[in-house]
């Protein structure tokens, strides 16, 4: 081989490896471009009790709570049902519940369904097994798509129903820290039942924020505090330090109850603050 062979060969070869290099680098940097513009799945907002009003669709809400079929037709483009087939204290799915399943299962307008709300393990020693049998039942009928959801109260209860046991998928903390033992709102709460919620077993992307924006200073037995503007931002702003992206929060609630009276629908001041957060993050 004469020299100047080599020095061709040796020029391909340099080349080859640079072009090599090019590639590698134009394909690590669309990589890391594609992890960063990649974006977590948007939060979706539910609010309960809204008694056929349609003004929180404005505000940003995109769960309703229903529990008929008939309802769901009424729903928006974009809006989704969390669908009532709760229990307090749940029984294993039966032909009943599966009938309602099934006749669901492929409807685009149920997100999930809510299962039970603030079961005790004290006195329903039995709902974690039956609540995995209708969770169980629900991802195997929609082939995963829906959600089954329930709201936990007391720490106790925590790691018993607990999405290893249960099954379920999303699961709602409530501390409420706005009342007359606390007028000015303590947000402590929040920490420490999330902080409760995770060494209990709940994952952080099973947790669901419970928001309060409800008060009992219209009702027989007044204890809690309809959070003011700034307390509610408090409230969303702690929140979102705690689980930063949720699959989906919670209000309670819209409309009137006898035992929450005022809530959202009562004050423009928190719809506003409850709009910009969830339209900003802020």
């Amino acid at each position: 081989m004469t020299r100047t062979t080599k020095i061709t060969l040796g020029a391909s070869l340099l080349a080859l490896l640079a072009s090599l290099v090019v590639a590698l680098t134009a394909n690590s940097g669309g990589a890391q471009a594609e992890a960063q513009t990649a974006t977590p799945t948007p939060t979706r907002h539910f609010v309960t009790n809204l008694k056929g009003a349609t003004a929180p669709f404005a505000l940003g809400y995109n769960l309703a709570d229903k529990a008929s079929v008939s309802s769901l037709s009424t729903l928006p483009t974009g809006v989704q049902s969390v669908f009532w087939l709760g229990q307090k204290c749940p029984t294993p799915a039966d032909s009943t519940f599966k009938a309602k399943v099934d006749a669901l299962a492929s409807n685009p307008k149920v997100f999930g369904y809510y299962l039970s709300d603030e079961p005790h393990i004290a006195n329903c020693p039995g709902g974690p097994a039956a609540l995995r049998s209708r969770a169980d039942y629900i991802r195997a009928a929609s082939g995963g798509r829906q959600k089954s959801f329930i709201v936990l109260s007391k720490i106790a209860d925590y790691k018993p129903f607990a999405p290893a046991s249960s099954h379920v998928d999303l699961v709602g903390l409530d501390p409420y820290p706005c009342s007359i033992a606390n007028p000015q709102c303590d947000l402590r709460k929040i920490g420490e039942k999330v902080s409760a919620a995770r060494a209990a077993g709940i994952p952080l992307t099973a947790i669901v924020p419970v928001y309060q924006a409800f008060g009992q200073e219209r009702t027989t037995s007044h204890y809690y505090n309809l959070p003011t503007a700034a307390q509610a931002h408090a409230i969303l702003t702690e929140w979102k330090r705690l689980v930063p992206s949720p699959v989906m929060d919670y209000t309670y609630g819209w409309s009137n109850q006898t035992s929450a009276n005022p809530t959202l629908v009562d004050s423009l001041a928190l719809q506003k603050v409850f709009a910009t957060f969830f339209a900003t993050g802020r």
